[in-house]
């Protein structure tokens, strides 16, 4: 029973953060674009306060634009980091096996990249791009490897301690 219930909670985690990422990507380009330059904007500006540059507002600007893009991919790798985190919960809710889980998440976050860039063809002055796709799941990718990583760490020091893995 409480696997059902795990099951139904990351099911239900898992596809709010699709939702989320489909509201994302359905606002048309011009209205995205603003929202990437005010967050960039309060970024360089907070960064010029908290390190005390005393940049002129020229300049504030300038970086704003330099760092929009970068800021914007940042962004979607992020989003479908958490995607993958999500994916990796559910996944593990159907099986214990690492080798199958992993994979499996990736998987998920591939496919759903895919067919958000195809419903990006479809929403004004947005475009449905490979490369997005790829930077989509590198976000995914990055998070399960470190993922990874963390339990392989976490397992080998519960063998040297003899200590029982939950």
């Amino acid at each position: 029973m409480k696997r059902i219930w795990n099951r139904l909670l990351t099911g239900a985690l898992l596809i709010t953060w699709m939702t989320v990422i489909f509201c994302f990507s359905s606002q048309p380009a011009d209205e995205s674009s603003e929202i990437s330059g005010t967050v960039t904007y309060r970024l360089v500006s907070t960064t010029d306060k908290v390190l005390r540059m005393e940049l002129s507002e020229l300049q504030i600007l300038e970086y704003t634009v330099r760092l929009e893009h970068p800021v914007r991919k940042a962004a979607h790798m992020t989003e479908y980091a958490i995607l993958g985190l999500f994916a990796l919960l559910f996944c593990g809710t159907f099986t214990k096996r690492m080798r199958r889980i992993y994979p499996a998440s990736l998987m998920i976050a591939f496919c759903y990249a895919c067919t958000d860039e195809l419903h990006q063809v479809f929403v004004p002055g947005r475009a449905g791009q490979f490369r997005d796709v790829c930077i989509d799941t590198a976000g995914a990718l990055i998070i399960l490897t470190l993922l990874c990583f963390v339990q392989k760490k976490i397992r080998k020091h519960c063998e040297k301690r003899r200590l029982p893995l939950q």
